[in-house]
């Protein structure tokens, strides 16, 4: 792969990301403490206040001391990194550090298949599943989740078919897609893997950024979200995906069908009738695209996203009954 096709699909350099973290490690804690109380105590001033407070609510929905953390929860200072994961713990420490370390949590790396039982910090929440408030979820795995693609082809240049190319594997949803619309004239689908499920589906892997030259792109859930999803609606192409069951710090829940992306049923029955529509309507397509990359562009302020990770930090300590500065009443939790 080469630079150019890189920077244009927005995909973080992971020598780069480690050397920030270890950089990170460096600096005085007690600096950021002093940053952490200054945010809590002054964030409710700001301009954008509201916007915080709703998406601070929307990851950690639970209200302050509603939950009470198991016995084994980790402290702060002691959290183990031998479960594996390690880039979720990369992205946990950077925004603990901030805070005290006599503080308690209950972490769960890795991808979602059900929602905790305990107020677990996680990465993504079941939306087809129940004890959603014990989840908090968190921006983990960001170097994966929030690229920042470079789409510079018009959308009136792009190819009107639906494109898809990643891994089936044992993921049932993908393969009943492919039964069903591979080889179909709309479509262009390939399955990656090494070892294709059916050899006619095998194709090889290509950049993200060669993706753009489609109008739609086939976001399909695996494990937990589809990952593809972030990239999609941060470049000029309009996501094409079946209700979300699952979300993550991209708050899919939030996402509105026709909006910001093309509902197809859970079936997948009535893709070529949506597609032929939105091909006789190409107006309406291109507001979907445009829609779809100002949502996601809010994920991108880094100063912004930093705030709003610290203080959903602070709504979990608080929910789960724990002070962050004991006697300091100086403080605003959202």
């Amino acid at each position: 792969m080469g630079l150019l096709s890189m920077y244009r699909g927005g995909k973080p350099v992971k020598a780069l990301y480690y050397c920030g973290w270890i950089l990170r490690r460096l600096r005085p804690r007690v600096l950021l403490r002093h940053r952490l109380r200054r945010l809590l105590r002054t964030w409710e001033e700001r301009a954008d206040a509201s916007e915080l407070r709703v998406r601070v609510r929307h990851y950690c929905p639970a209200e302050p001391s509603s939950m009470q953390l198991p016995a084994d929860a980790e402290y702060v200072r002691k959290l183990d990194s031998s479960r594996g994961k390690r880039v979720y713990y990369i992205d946990i420490e950077r925004y603990l550090a901030y805070f005290p370390r006599h503080l308690r949590i209950s972490f769960q790396p890795g991808d979602v298949y059900t929602n905790p039982t305990v107020p677990s910090i996680i990465k993504a929440r079941r939306l087809d599943d129940s004890n959603g408030d014990m989840a908090t979820v968190f921006n983990l795995n960001r170097v994966r989740h929030f690229p920042r693609p470079h789409d510079h082809i018009p959308f009136s240049r792009k190819k009107p078919v639906l494109f898809f190319r990643g891994k089936i594997g044992d993921k049932p949803g993908r393969i009943r897609f492919f039964e069903k619309w591979h080889g179909h004239p709309l479509t262009d689908l390939g399955d990656t893997s090494r070892h294709p499920v059916r050899a006619e589906w095998g194709a090889s892997k290509i950049p993200v950024a060669s993706h753009f030259a489609y109008k739609y792109i086939l976001v399909l859930e695996g494990n937990d979200v589809g990952s593809s999803l972030q990239w999609v609606m941060g470049s000029d192409c309009v996501p094409v995906m079946t209700r979300p069951r699952v979300e993550h710090w991209l708050m899919h829940s939030r996402l509105e069908a026709g909006v910001h992306y093309i509902e197809i049923a859970d079936d997948y029955s009535d893709v070529a009738e949506k597609l032929e529509w939105y091909m006789a309507h190409p107006d309406e397509a291109e507001k979907i695209a445009r829609a779809s990359r100002e949502y996601y562009s809010q994920f991108l302020d880094r100063r912004r996203e930093r705030d709003i990770s610290l203080l959903t930090l602070a709504r979990y300590f608080e929910a789960t009954g724990q002070h962050i500065f004991p006697g300091n009443r100086d403080t605003h939790k959202p």
